[in-house]
């Protein structure tokens, strides 16, 4: 672990019995995406495992947004170009890759092999349906072959992605929620060939998080304070970057830089509720809220807070939105 990850994990528990666990647990190998700042102890892939069909509608187009900013940086596609979809979640990278050669100036028979995968079994189901779908509709004319597979990124081994096969590869909001960060993105180096492009994202600003954690400590007075299940420390850029030098990466072929994102609904009522169910699993574990009373007083709250939030935005006819922040690290080798 850095030795800034270290600090944050001690002063978070100091005076708790967890100190003594962390401390141990600092000198084994670094486990960088731990759930220490989960009070319900739910895992990430349980958590959107629980809400896949509800995914894209949840993010607010905040991640496709993303994943649109990465199609206008990556190099171009060709027939010889294999596509890694990494933590792929319902496909969205995919989608925009397919949009971006039928939109661009790729040669009309651009064919791509795309491998998509994620450590949630439902995302993949999601993403199968799309396929299916597709494939009778043969809306996605770029996408020469495409497989999936349920399974971390940190075990994406070289059965899965071969070494040195990747010409454009992807890990869009996911890099975070791995149990061993490190392997994950040694797995994301080792598969990338030579001359290949790797983009990783992570949030730097997630807008609604002050609105949230504020909304649970005025409703739940007595619990603990919220927070996601993974790092602060992603938020730093140059923790991104470290650790993907880490990972093999060349320093002087890590860039990282920040890219504005939205979460965009009809109405601030529609924004809370939507947020109240994403949140749910996390923090009010597998039971659920209890009672139908409880979960419409804290998603009143959470509609009250978010408005008073300096990151909400009324935007006319287009509804309103939460301002958001991303890290995109570029990466070649």
């Amino acid at each position: 672990m850095f030795l800034s990850e270290q600090w944050y994990l001690l002063k978070q528990y100091r005076g708790t019995q967890k100190v003594n666990e962390i401390k141990r647990l600092l000198q084994l190998p670094a486990k960088m995406s731990v759930n220490y700042y989960n009070p319900m102890d739910i895992t990430a892939v349980a958590a959107f495992a629980n809400y896949a069909n509800k995914y894209e509608k949840g993010t607010g187009g905040a991640t496709r947004y993303i994943a649109q900013r990465l199609m206008s940086m990556s190099p171009a596609f060709t027939n010889d170009s294999t596509v890694l979809d990494n933590a792929c979640g319902t496909g969205i990278v995919t989608e925009e890759i397919h949009k971006r050669i039928s939109f661009t100036s790729s040669p009309a028979n651009t064919k791509i092999t795309v491998v998509a995968a994620d450590a949630a079994a439902p995302m993949i189901d999601n993403l199968n349906s799309k396929i299916k779908h597709v494939e009778g509709t043969a809306a996605w004319l770029n996408i020469g072959s495409i497989s999936t597979h349920v399974v971390p990124a940190e075990s994406l081994d070289s059965t899965i992605v071969p070494s040195d096969s990747i010409t454009h590869s992807y890990m869009n909001f996911g890099l975070f929620f791995c149990s061993d960060a490190i392997k994950a993105a040694e797995h994301i180096y080792r598969s990338l060939a030579p001359g290949g492009t790797a983009f990783v994202t992570t949030w730097k600003d997630l807008g609604y998080l002050n609105a949230v954690r504020k909304t649970e400590k005025a409703c739940n007075p007595g619990g603990e304070n919220f927070n996601m299940p993974f790092s602060a420390q992603w938020e730093d850029g140059e923790y991104v970057k470290d650790l993907l030098v880490r990972s093999g990466f060349a320093k002087e072929n890590v860039k990282v830089v920040q890219e504005e994102s939205f979460m965009r609904f009809e109405a601030v009522q529609e924004m809370a509720r939507t947020l109240t169910e994403s949140f749910t699993m996390l923090i009010r574990g597998q039971k659920g809220w209890q009672s139908d009373e409880v979960k419409n007083e804290w998603e009143s709250k959470l509609s009250e807070n978010l408005v008073e939030d300096e990151h909400f935005i009324q935007d006319g006819e287009n509804g309103v939105a939460i301002r958001m922040m991303a890290n995109i690290a570029v990466c070649t080798k």
